[in-house]
């Protein structure tokens, strides 16, 4: 091989090596969790397990690889981008490894919860693509918005969110601290078809609650994974809530709240019988829980001010708004706000 032959292979040779490193190149990130993972210098599509799915849409929604099972009315209040082209799994709400595999993510997004490490490297090692943690406490909000930013490439949308729960959300927590122990509202968070399923204060289920000042009346044992503990209409009668939060995955059919408002059983909890129990709003994510996730956010302000309208006194039309814009990529009308909020009051007449 002559000298022109081989400057000719060799700038041949760093024309196809100029061209590939960004497909190679890696970087090299922190989870939340502490770990240190390598992913893709370019991250396009994202897998994101669960209750993850609200706070990686938020920041990026259209690296968003897959999304729930969702009503027509939720989709009615998500953008094409939040929708369109999203792995749905059949059954529940976590993809098998197969599916995964053959949805070849860039990297796979993890609540960071209790044992969610070593169950991070595992399913890593399987799938044989980056798992990050994510800590969806309200308390890291912030913080995860910001990490998630510069995870996905989107450090402005990440800021954006941050300096929104900055704004609006952390005044909440300091002004409850001012509320004295006997103006405090106690609440029962009703849960399951009948009812009589629910979270005790301290779990991630019911952290809006807590957040907001209100009393969590159950007095249960936080379950292993934070599972729903079972109780009796008997407990009910001596925890005699003031209000009641209805919340069900058939919340679009009331199936909790009628179970409770339309059972004359219940008429002995003091909830009930002064027409106290609320609806949690749905669309398009549950506002208070499950997905307990970056859609809390919206809840709270929602919450706060249901229980404590003397304390907080918020334009809810502008904040759920500004929500949707931010949070959702969605412009919504205040008509279209008016609809969801009355949603937390049906009445029995008109759901049957």
């Amino acid at each position: 091989m002559n000298r022109r032959q081989i400057l000719g292979t060799l700038g041949l040779l760093g024309a196809l090596l100029a061209t590939s490193n960004p497909v190679f190149a890696e970087r090299q990130i922190t989870d939340m969790a502490g770990r240190r993972i390598e992913i893709p210098d370019k991250v396009e599509k994202v897998y994101a397990i669960g209750h993850c799915i609200p706070i990686v849409g938020a920041v990026a929604p259209q690296k968003l690889a897959n999304n729930y099972h969702l009503s027509e009315a939720a989709l009615r209040f998500l953008p094409p981008v939040f929708i369109e082209n999203k792995v749905i799994p059949n059954t529940g709400n976590s993809l098998s490894d197969e599916e995964v595999m053959k949805m070849a993510p860039d990297l796979v997004v993890m609540e960071k919860i209790p044992g969610a490490q070593e169950r991070a490297d595992r399913l890593q090692e399987r799938l044989k693509t980056p798992v990050l943690l994510v800590d969806l406490d309200m308390l890291q909000y912030k913080q995860a918005f910001t990490f998630l930013g510069e995870l996905l490439q989107q450090p402005e949308q990440g800021r954006k969110l941050a300096d929104f729960v900055a704004t609006n959300m952390d005044p909440i927590a300091e002004k409850a601290k001012s509320i004295a122990q006997d103006q405090r509202v106690r609440v029962y968070y009703a849960e399951g078809p009948d009812g009589l399923s629910t979270n005790p204060a301290g779990n991630s289920h019911t952290q809006v609650l807590d957040f907001v000042g209100g009393i969590n009346v159950a007095k249960v044992t936080n379950l292993p994974d934070e599972g729903m503990s079972s109780v009796s209409l008997e407990q009910l009668y001596i925890w005699q809530p003031d209000v009641i939060l209805a919340w069900t995955p058939a919340a679009d059919r009331l199936t909790t709240w009628k179970a409770i408002v339309e059972n004359p059983l219940w008429q002995k909890v003091k909830a009930v019988k002064a027409g106290q129990v609320l609806q949690v709003p749905w669309i398009p994510f549950s506002w208070f829980d499950r997905p307990p996730s970056s859609n809390r956010i919206l809840g709270t302000f929602w919450l706060a001010q249901t229980l404590y309208p003397q304390t907080f006194q918020f334009d809810m039309t502008t904040l759920t708004q500004e929500y949707f814009r931010l949070f959702y990529h969605k412009e919504i009308s205040a008509a279209e706000v008016r609809y969801l909020l009355d949603l937390a009051r049906p009445t029995a007449a008109a759901s049957r």
